[in-house]
């Protein structure tokens, strides 16, 4: 019985899902992030090891205000991120592979789609091990703060995935450009009051995190303002989908040498 056209189409687009999971896992981008990894796991070990001045065990709590929030949410959640999207693309343009993939009868938003599933399925797969990793370095306390960490950094993942995947698509040295928003934006203009801080991924995950966690935590600046964590949750998903549209979009109509 003889395939149809939609069986093939699936079944290519299939094929550049693997592709593209298994060049961006054995790719060097995988290396950075596990050195990241192992000094975010290292700096969390002997931040839980209980010190002389201060013998009781450290707490969820803790671990969420003085190690997630700052560390895991406001620098490895972002980086690796766009560790992995931004280079699926430009990667591609990089090693002059793009142009026989463009060639293939696949509707471009469909390869887009594509990797756009495979860079996230990795991407979801590393930092909720990542979380899950160092949450277990308080013992049972952590298994509370995973809880409430799981939700936000998944949608903040993917939201961030399609940000990046976008640039990607747009411009040919996106890591630069990535890494120049993730250190610029993310970074340093989410910490400042005022409101332009409401331009960046990290604000709506924050503000989700400080609404409706019952850990305490609480902006470090004054007049931060959050949002719900309703607001928060609708601004990211329509955030998410406004970007993969975007660059979808792009990627249908851009000419790629």
């Amino acid at each position: 019985m003889e395939s149809t056209p939609k069986n093939s189409r699936f079944a290519a687009c299939l094929q550049v899902f693997r592709l593209t999971l298994r060049r961006q896992f054995h790719s060097r981008q995988t290396i950075v992030v596990g050195v990241l990894l192992f000094l975010a796991m290292a700096i969390t070990v002997i931040w839980a090891v209980p010190k002389p001045w201060s013998p009781e065990p450290r707490t969820g709590e803790q671990l969420a205000r003085q190690i997630l929030s700052p560390l895991f949410m406001g620098f490895l959640l972002p980086l690796i991120s766009l560790g992995y999207a931004s280079s699926a693309i430009s990667g591609e343009r990089t090693g002059q592979t793009l142009v026989y993939l463009l060639s293939t009868s696949i509707p471009r938003p469909q390869i887009y789609l594509s990797q756009f599933a495979a860079v996230l399925l990795l991407t979801l797969g590393i930092t909720l091990g990542c979380l899950a990793s160092l949450c277990v370095t308080v013992g049972m306390d952590g298994v509370a703060v995973l809880r409430e960490f799981v939700p936000v950094v998944a949608l903040a993942t993917v939201c961030y995935v399609a940000l990046f995947l976008l640039f990607s698509g747009w411009i040919r040295r996106a890591t630069f450009l990535a890494l120049g928003y993730a250190l610029m934006i993310e970074t340093l203009t989410a910490n400042i009051p005022g409101v332009v801080k409401r331009i960046t991924v990290s604000f709506y995950a924050n503000s989700w995190l400080y609404d409706s966690s019952s850990l305490g935590l609480e902006p470090n600046i004054p007049a931060y303002d959050p949002v719900t964590g309703g607001t928060a949750i609708v601004v990211l998903i329509a955030a998410s989908l406004g970007f993969l549209a975007l660059g979808m979009w792009l990627f249908s109509r851009k000419e790629y040498e």
